[in-house]
């Protein structure tokens, strides 16, 4: 009987203490305002076919009717050892579209997600007007 409890917390032990094999890395570009709301998102994973060549995906980002996006919100996962970054190709704070760019090496996949989040357009044009005008 003490056998089989030894034999029961050795697995959960091991199961606990299991490293993780995969790197999360979160991104942010742009300006947080003050009433960011979220619009827009996106998600997708992708299988590295030779994990020692640079491996791009580009996401195009788009704004709601009416709104600009202010910043971006990404996060990429990839093997344990593998590097990713994120290149903006396209588009600025205040721009209706944004295109960016996931480059990974050193891994066998890529899973992604981004959400996208802005202000209504003529609020926007107040803060930058306002901002100038403190200048």
């Amino acid at each position: 009987m003490l056998q089989n409890w030894f034999i029961l917390l050795l697995a959960v032990t091991s199961v606990l203490c299991f490293p993780n094999w995969l790197e999360t890395k979160k991104f942010k570009v742009g300006i947080e305002y003050e009433n960011s709301l979220p619009m827009k998102g996106g998600s997708d994973r992708y299988r590295h076919r030779n994990n020692y060549d640079p491996f791009f995906v580009t996401i195009h980002a788009e704004s709601k009717k009416g709104f600009v996006i202010t910043y971006l919100q990404v996060t990429a996962t990839v093997d344990f050892g593998g590097k990713v970054d994120l290149k903006v190709i396209q588009g600025q704070t205040g721009s209706k579209t944004m295109i960016f760019q996931l480059v990974s090496n050193h891994t066998d996949f890529l899973s992604y997600s981004y959400l996208t989040y802005g202000i209504r357009e003529d609020e926007y044009k107040k803060v930058m007007l306002a901002s100038f005008n403190l200048n």
